[in-house]
C-alpha cells in the first residue's frame, strides 16, 4: 500500500500552518513515555489530612474528612490580588482524595463533580470586575508539567488577556463577520461528519481537530454556541464527563502524558467553548522552535481511529 504523503494544514483561528506527516503503523506505545511511574501517598502534600482539613478551601464537594473534590489556593502564586503589577487568582483542584488515581480513572459521575468544581470557581471569580481571563487546566505527567503526581488540575485568573487569545477571539470575530456564523459552529457539524469524529450524542461532539498540533490531540465541543462552562446544562456536563474519560483513559493506558485545558475570556461574551486535549508524546525539536511550523506525525484521521478503537458502548 501507498505510503500516505505528508501534508500542510492551515488553523485559521490560532493562524499557523501544521506539517501532517504520518507514519504508517506508529502506534502510541511505540515512543511512550515511561519516566512516570506511580510513587508513594506518604510524602504527598495532598494526602497529608491534617494540611488539607486546616487549609480554607474556596471549594468542596462532600465532607470536611470525606470529600470528593475540593479547591484551594495555590501556595506558590505568580499572581495574587495584592499586587496590582501581576493581579490574578492561582488555584488548585484536588480531583479525589485517592492517590494514584487519575481522571481517566474515575467514574463518570465523579467527572462531573470536578466540572462542577470548574464552574463555581470559573463563576466566583469573574465576579471580580478586574480579572479579564479565566483559565482552567490539567497537567498529567512529567512531560506535560506535572510537578505532583496526586490528581489535581489548576485555575489562573489574570487582570490581562493574552496577546495570542486576543489574537484568536479576532479572527473568529472576523469569519463571523465575513460569513455571518460562527466559526466554531460550523466546524464542529464539518468535523461530525469527517473522519476525524471520535464520539458525538446530543449534546456534544467530540473530534481531532483538522490541523492538529499534537500526537493525538482532541477536542470536545458543545453543540449549542454556549460562552463558557458555566453555561452547561446537567445533560451536558454528563456528556462532557463521559468524553473525559474516554479519551484521558485511552491516553492513560498508553502511558501518554496530556495537558487540557479550557479557558473564558471575560470581555467576550460570544465564544464557543470548549475543551482542548493536548497530548505530549512528542517534543518540539528545531523546525517547531526556528520556524513556528509544527510537524506532526500522527495524521488526525489516524489518531481518531485510534480513540475509536475498542469504545465502551
Amino acid at each position: 500500500m501507498k505510503k500516505p504523503q505528508a501534508e500542510v494544514r492551515e488553523d485559521y483561528i490560532h493562524d499557523r500552518f501544521v506539517i501532517i506527516a504520518p507514519k504508517r503503523h506508529e502506534r502510541p506505545h511505540d515512543l511512550m513515555d515511561k519516566e512516570d511511574q506511580p510513587v508513594s501517598s506518604i510524602n504527598c502534600p495532598f494526602c497529608k489530612e491534617d494540611v488539607l482539613i486546616n487549609l480554607k478551601g474556596l471549594y468542596r464537594n462532600g465532607t470536611k474528612k470525606k470529600w470528593n473534590v475540593k479547591v484551594i489556593k495555590n501556595i506558590f502564586p505568580a499572581v495574587t490580588p495584592d499586587n496590582p503589577k501581576a493581579y490574578g487568582y492561582q488555584e488548585v483542584v484536588l480531583e479525589t482524595q485517592v492517590h494514584n488515581k487519575e481522571i481517566g480513572d474515575l467514574p463518570v459521575s465523579h467527572i462531573e463533580k470536578i466540572l462542577h468544581a470548574y464552574i463555581a470557581r470559573t463563576k466566583a471569580l469573574a465576579r471580580d470586575k478586574k480579572i479579564k481571563y479565566v483559565l482552567i487546566f490539567k497537567n498529567e505527567g512529567g512531560k506535560a508539567g506535572a510537578s505532583l503526581v496526586h490528581a489535581h488540575s489548576q485555575i489562573f485568573a489574570a487582570g490581562f488577556l493574552p496577546p495570542h487569545i486576543i489574537d484568536k477571539l479576532t479572527k473568529a470575530q472576523e469569519y463571523r463577520i465575513a460569513n455571518g456564523h460562527c466559526y466554531y459552529c460550523h466546524l464542529l457539524k464539518k468535523e461530525e461528519k469527517s473522519p476525524r469524529r471520535i464520539l458525538s450524542d446530543r449534546n456534544i461532539v467530540a473530534f481531532t481537530p483538522y490541523a492538529s498540533t499534537y500526537n493525538y490531540e482532541a477536542w470536545i465541543m458543545p453543540r449549542h454556541h454556549h460562552d463558557n462552562i458555566s453555561q452547561l446544562n446537567k445533560s451536558e456536563l454528563r456528556s462532557y464527563a463521559k468524553a473525559l474519560k474516554h479519551i484521558t483513559s485511552k491516553l492513560n493506558a498508553e502511558q501518554i502524558p496530556y495537558n487540557y485545558y479550557l479557558h473564558q475570556a471575560i470581555t467576550d461574551e460570544d465564544e464557543h467553548f470548549y475543551i482542548r486535549i493536548c497530548p505530549r508524546r512528542a517534543v518540539w525539536a528545531g523546525v517547531e522552535m526556528g520556524s513556528r511550523l509544527i510537524i506532526n506525525s500522527v495524521s488526525p484521521e489516524e489518531a481518531a481511529q485510534f480513540y475509536r478503537n475498542h469504545r465502551k458502548k
